[in-house]
């Protein structure tokens, strides 16, 4: 009796641990020609302050000129505009003020900053949006 019972717990306990490792991975959510580009959890990181007017910046969500790699969490609530809502900050949509914690990852006055993808935050930032400052969200 144990064997059957610890022969069906193996798959069970296998999906688990997936599901749990998943849900602490960043992730892309795509919405038309926009990826939405939300970090890996984490509990800790830079303590400025960025955001601006919502926008988007090189084909992927960001504010007043930035790529946002925006906060574990972040979900899209609508699409139409497109709007997000982000744990402890509130619901956004595109032309929304916002401000969120964390600080830039990528700036291109540095010279020595070569073409992307980029990886940040547990999420790969595309080449096209690669092109502009990113600012890692907390």
């Amino acid at each position: 009796m144990w064997h059957r019972f610890r022969a069906c717990l193996a798959p069970v306990a296998a999906l688990a641990l997936g599901v749990l490792l998943s849900s602490c991975s960043g992730q892309t959510i795509t919405v038309g020609d926009t990826a939405v580009l939300v970090s890996k959890r984490t509990g800790d990181g830079m303590d400025a302050r960025g955001g601006g007017r919502v926008e988007v910046v090189g084909g992927c969500l960001g504010a007043s000129g930035n790529v946002i790699v925006w906060p574990h969490g972040t979900r899209v609530t609508d699409e139409s505009p497109l709007t997000i809502s982000i744990p402890d900050y509130g619901t956004f949509a595109l032309g929304d003020d916002v401000e969120v914690g964390g600080g830039f990852v990528l700036e291109h006055s540095d010279t020595t900053v070569k073409p992307g993808p980029y990886e940040v935050g547990g999420v790969t930032v595309p080449a096209n949006c690669a092109e502009y400052d990113i600012f890692l969200a907390h």
